[in-house]
């Protein structure tokens, strides 16, 4: 009996010292995960972030010129998303559903059909970071930017020629959108989105919606 307890003691101490450096190596692999999320994993979370603010300004370009509007916008998984216009309009638009609910200086209000405008929700992460969308993900150097981006280039499943593709630039250490060029159908640039203080929020406030 004593030999039987003997050897299986021995067989249960070689497993043991088979499996330490197998749980290490998963605890190293788990860590790494969970500290520096994978290109994935950041996407994903951009994607799936269920409020966020941020000053977002828009550049249009056309052969002959080009125009600037900055504006504030507020993200809400429930209620929709709202883009502030800085112009000194008071203009104010409410994404939600299959309508856009549209709001000026005057107190005059009204709505209109979602498919009306296509520029501007561009600029929302659950648009950019559709998977029908998505073509290719890598890392790159920017010359207008330190550091290292995630570049995301998309296909716009869209039959106007101004709106073919767009580079999506994410950086990496921030988790945090940047830029957005929209190409037309000869790779020129036709909208520049910038990101600025890109905040993810525990929460907004329904009056925004």
């Amino acid at each position: 009996m004593n030999l039987k307890n003997n050897i299986l003691n021995k067989i249960l101490i070689i497993g043991a010292v088979l499996l330490i450096p197998v749980f290490i190596i998963l605890v190293v692999i788990l860590g790494r995960h969970v500290v520096t999320p994978s290109n994935e994993d950041i996407i994903n979370g951009l994607k799936n972030t269920k409020y966020y603010s941020s000053k977002v300004d828009y550049v249009f370009k056309n052969s002959k010129a080009q125009f600037e509007e900055s504006t504030m916008q507020y993200h809400s998984a429930d209620k929709g998303s709202r883009i502030e216009f800085q112009e000194g309009s008071g203009r104010v638009k409410v994404y939600n559903g299959g309508e856009i609910r549209v709001e000026g200086n005057e107190d005059n209000e009204y709505t209109i059909e979602k498919d009306i405008d296509v520029i501007y929700p561009l600029a929302f992460m659950e648009n950019i970071l559709s998977n029908s969308q998505i073509d290719e993900i890598k890392e790159v150097k920017a010359e207008w930017g330190d550091g290292v981006y995630l570049q995301v280039n998309i296909q716009y499943q869209s039959q106007n020629k101004h709106l073919s593709k767009a580079e999506f630039y994410i950086d990496k250490n921030k988790e945090a959108p940047v830029l957005l060029k929209v190409l037309d159908d000869s790779g020129k640039e036709r909208i520049i989105i910038n990101y600025k203080d890109f905040k993810k929020e525990k929460s907004l406030s329904d009056d925004l919606f």
